[in-house]
């Protein structure tokens, strides 16, 4: 007698093998009643699953695009993720797609999907809709969005940057995003201005453009408020790229750094310690962000999920404040 398979079931329903694949393994994504139907007719017509030792639980990491895959700061996550997930015996498979579509077609072989870094609406759609267990690192969820969540924590790295430069004296503060539009630079904005309102007599501007690298739009941006005699003395970077950029354009302008400005970074690439002076940065746990995902996503797979009986959560995990030279007391009178 020929074996009856997870295609046999599903046509006999007028179902999805996808749906009945994720009925039989015990996972989200379909109805109770739809889990009932499928145990009931595999029971009927003698349904013998494979060995669960033959199928270990898979990841699928996924990128917006190769951009992102190759930043320093996601690699850094992504090797965090795989290494836990080596320890665990989950295999994981990292590629970058803007094709929510493929979703769809990676449901039926993958149990769980981490989303790192920038990915649009219609990717969150096409998961949610796939019923897999899901972690988003990095990028911003909709409010109240069902999915966990991790990230660094912004507005307190970004606020304790803040306290640090204001103990120095600091008082007229521009935020230079690089590029515009970025959610945790967003965050970190917001912080610098909500601290601004605790601290008497500073101010804060800010300045965004295309990229990160866009110079000459920077010195645009500080000519503009040069003519409106705003002259900052800190200039807090949305990351350590963008303060290297700035360090670098305030030189060629005659700005010297620490004596006449102090700028800040965020994340703590490599970079920040090879700079002359080194970037004073927050240090953000890159790595251990792909772990705590990691372990997340493995507590939610399966019917015994430890954490299956929670709600989704949002994780943020703490920096560090690293101090070096590109920062020192203001000459502010």
């Amino acid at each position: 007698m020929a074996r009856v398979t997870v295609q046999a079931i599903a046509d006999r329903l007028g179902i999805s093998k996808f749906a009945v694949s994720r009925a039989l393994s015990g996972h989200s994504g379909v109805s109770d009643a739809t889990r009932a139907a499928v145990v009931e007719m595999a029971e009927a017509l003698g349904y013998i699953p494979r060995a669960r030792a033959a199928a270990p639980v898979h990841v699928e990491i996924l990128y917006h695009d190769l951009r992102s895959m190759y930043r320093e700061l996601w690699s850094h996550v992504q090797a965090g993720a795989q290494m836990e997930g080596a320890k665990r015996g989950v295999t994981t498979t990292a590629r970058w797609t803007d094709d929510p579509g493929l979703i769809a077609q990676l449901a039926a072989e993958t149990d769980g999907i981490m989303l790192i870094g920038p990915h649009g609406d219609d990717m969150l759609d096409a998961v949610r809709t796939s019923g897999l267990p899901c972690v988003r690192i990095g990028g911003p969820l909709p409010p109240l969005e069902p999915m966990d969540h991790v990230a660094g924590a912004d507005r307190e790295g970004s606020a304790r940057l803040a306290a640090h430069l204001a103990s120095a004296g600091h008082r007229r503060f521009i935020y230079v995003h690089g590029q515009s539009g970025l959610a945790g630079r967003i965050l970190r904005c917001e912080a610098l201005r909500d601290f601004a309102e605790t601290v008497e007599g500073m101010e804060v501007e800010e300045i965004g453009f295309s990229e990160d690298s866009a110079a000459v739009e920077f010195r645009q941006a500080m000519e503009a408020l040069f003519a409106r005699s705003y002259q900052p003395t800190a200039y807090v970077c949305g990351n350590d790229m963008v303060a290297v950029m700035v360090m670098s354009e305030l030189m060629r302008m005659g700005i010297s750094v620490p004596q006449q400005a102090a700028v800040t970074g965020f994340g703590d690439y490599t970079v920040a310690s090879q700079m002359s002076p080194g970037i004073t940065t927050v240090r953000v746990p890159y790595q251990k962000m792909g772990i705590a995902a990691l372990r997340l996503l493995a507590s939610r797979i399966g019917p015994d999920g430890i954490v299956n009986d929670l709600p989704p959560q949002r994780l943020g995990l703490i920096g560090e404040l690293v101090i070096r030279g590109s920062t020192e007391r203001s000459r502010d009178g």
